[in-house]
C-alpha cells in the first residue's frame, strides 16, 4: 500500500509543476493578436503565431513578406503606367517596308486591344459632343469625319 501511495505522490509531484509552469508563463506574458510576446528587443512566438501586427512582436519573416508584397504591387502599378504611357504616345510616320530594320520591327506596337464597355460609352459621348459642335458632319460616314480631323 505504501508503494502505491509513493508512486501516486511521485506522479502528482511530477505533473503539477509541469502544468503550473505553463499557466504561470501565460499569466506573466500576455500574447498579442499575432500570438507573440516580447521582452525588450526579444520576441517569442507560439507555433501557431501569424503575421498581422506591424510594429509589434511578430514571427520572423513577416516584415520581409510585407516588403515583398509591397514591391509586387509597385511593379504591377509601374507596368500599368508604362503600358498606359505607350498607348497614349503619338505614332511616328511610317517608313516604307524596305527601310524598316529589325529594330523597327521589334518596336512595333502590339495589336489593338478590344474596347471595354466603358470605353465604348465614352467614345459615343465624345462623338455626340463633336457632332453637336459640327452639325454639318452629321450625315457623313465616320471614316470621312476621321479623315478630316486635324
Amino acid at each position: 500500500m505504501k508503494t502505491i501511495i509513493s508512486i501516486l505522490a511521485l506522479a502528482v509531484a511530477l505533473v503539477l509543476p509541469a502544468a503550473g509552469g505553463n499557466s504561470a508563463r501565460a499569466e506573466k506574458k500576455p500574447l498579442n493578436a499575432c500570438g507573440c510576446y516580447g521582452e525588450g528587443n526579444n520576441c517569442t512566438c507560439e507555433r501557431k503565431a501569424k503575421c498581422g501586427c506591424p510594429g509589434e512582436c511578430e514571427p520572423k519573416g513577416c516584415e520581409e513578406a510585407r516588403q515583398k508584397q509591397l514591391q509586387k504591387e509597385i511593379d504591377v502599378e509601374t507596368k500599368k503606367a508604362k503600358e498606359s504611357e505607350e498607348a497614349h504616345k503619338p505614332k511616328a510616320e511610317a517608313k516604307p517596308a524596305d527601310e524598316e530594320g529589325d529594330e523597327a520591327k521589334a518596336n512595333k506596337a502590339p495589336a489593338v486591344k478590344p474596347m471595354t464597355p466603358a470605353m465604348k460609352k465614352q467614345l459615343a459621348k465624345l462623338i455626340d459632343a463633336y457632332l453637336a459642335e459640327h452639325p454639318e458632319w452629321k450625315n457623313k460616314m465616320l471614316w470621312e469625319v476621321r479623315g478630316d480631323l486635324p
